[in-house]
């Protein structure tokens, strides 16, 4: 009974469920909480979100942009070894692979936590797998959910750093956070991905400046009417597009969400008219207003 104890301590093993999207979100949050719990003990900096971070760009290299982690089973040899077992889906096929890594690789996996950017009342940084908890509590929102023109789903984010001066591999999807200067607390996202998707041997988003970037964002409804939305992204956009050579932005609002409207309209984005049929998911039958920035 006691060696079970110990080998139960050291153990995870969790699923990723989608029998609808409610599913899929919580399913996803009790992955990420659970995961920063079973590493708790180890008290190191970051841990959890190197250790995801890892675990995703493996997830990317074996499956490809689009693939996600569906399952995962990790145990601890001590003093210093993980052993993973790790599920992937690309859409096309389920595959799964074993991997070794020790608490000093996990350390050397680049990320940082500090913000990018900074506004009068905002910082904005990468989205660690640390923050979706709360991101996912707020796109959970009724509200907030019915006013977004894409479906947010948990991070395909790979990149665990911004590499604005590092183009050795491509990228398809970058999240950032938007948090409360004060307090820290994560309000918002803003996020980056290329329409069509890389391989690692596709050219780069800086290398063929003419690929389409498409912008989403959202916000909790508890800070709606702020302005800060619009101020997040007035200081993130030109950052962005600027570093990654972006020549085209694509976004979409709902076509009741005069918010959204307003703030791509502030942003310089042109109103390119309506879409008929949403491409996202059957269930949202609103129009959609399509619009495009060109530098």
């Amino acid at each position: 009974m006691a060696e079970d104890t110990v080998v139960n301590k050291w153990s995870f093993s969790r699923q990723i469920d989608r029998t609808d999207w409610k599913q899929h979100l919580d399913s996803h949050r009790l992955l990420i909480c659970d995961f920063k719990q079973f590493l708790e003990p180890f008290h190191l900096p970051l841990f959890a979100d190197r250790f995801m971070g890892m675990l995703r760009f493996h997830c990317f290299e074996q499956a490809g942009p689009r693939s996600s982690v569906e399952e995962l089973q990790i145990s601890f040899q001590a003093p210093h070894n993980f052993r993973v077992k790790i599920a992937f889906n690309n859409s096309k096929e389920q595959f799964s692979e074993e991997y070794s890594f020790t608490i000093a690789d996990i350390l050397a996996y680049p990320i940082s936590s500090e913000p990018f950017l900074r506004t009068q009342r905002l910082e904005i940084g990468l989205l660690l797998p640390s923050d979706e908890p709360e991101i996912i509590d707020f796109i959970k929102d009724p509200e907030v959910w019915k006013m977004r023109g894409e479906r947010y789903s948990p991070l395909v984010n790979i990149h665990t750093v911004y590499q604005s001066n590092n183009h050795e591999l491509p990228w398809y999807r970058y999240y950032f956070v938007v948090r409360m200067y004060q307090s820290k607390e994560p309000i918002g996202f803003i996020g980056f991905y290329q329409i069509s998707q890389p391989s690692f041997i596709t050219p780069l988003i800086s290398q063929n400046p003419y690929e389409s970037v498409m912008l989403s964002y959202g916000l909790s409804k508890h800070y709606w009417g702020k302005g800060l939305m619009s101020e997040s992204l007035s200081a993130c956009l030109p950052w962005f597009i600027a570093s990654q050579n972006v020549r085209e932005l694509v976004a979409f609002a709902e076509i009741n969400n005069q918010g959204s409207r307003r703030i791509l309209q502030k942003l310089g984005l042109q109103e390119c008219g309506l879409l008929e049929n949403s491409m996202i998911s059957a269930d949202l039958k609103d129009l959609y207003k399509f619009t495009s920035y060109k530098s």
